[in-house]
């Protein structure tokens, strides 16, 4: 006799267990696995009035935690966006700490500096730290405020 699947419920605690999700990524995995979307609705609702979903406080987490590995507002966004938070609570977060974001970038910049001893040519370091904080979302202005305070010490 065939094994019947999990429930809805089951697959959703199953997944929030592996790691915490968003109402949306949530929602993407329960489709994906066939359920239908009257019942994924219903089970997602109930995840939020239990509080195992709660995209404003995940929001706040993978802000502080983004911010910990070194990376800028730009980048932030874009994480965030795909897994389906709030823009405006991203905005807001992003907003309330912008000393984090200069403590990020300088971090960053230390350690591509670590690996730029070898570079000569300051005016090929200075593109080459420039183009590598660019890709990790800094924006010019919190770059360059980063970079001068770097070259006054």
């Amino acid at each position: 006799m065939p094994k019947e699947p999990p429930s809805a419920m089951t697959k959703a605690m199953d997944l929030l267990a592996a790691r915490p999700l968003s109402e949306l990524e949530l929602l993407t995995k329960l489709r994906r696995a066939g359920y239908p979307d009257d019942e994924c609705d219903r089970v997602i609702a109930e995840c939020v009035k239990r509080q195992y979903l709660n995209d404003e406080q995940l929001t706040a987490d993978c802000v502080d935690i983004l911010h910990q590995r070194n990376l800028g507002a730009r980048q932030i966004r874009m994480k965030l966006a795909r897994r389906g938070l709030d823009t405006e609570t991203v905005n807001g977060l992003l907003a309330e700490s912008p000393e984090e974001e200069l403590d990020a970038a300088r971090r960053a910049l230390e350690g591509k500096l670590r690996l730029l001893t070898k570079e000569s040519d300051p005016r090929k370091k200075r593109e080459k730290l420039f183009r590598f904080m660019a890709g990790r979302g800094f924006s010019p202005g919190v770059i360059f405020k980063v970079m001068d305070e770097k070259r006054e010490e």
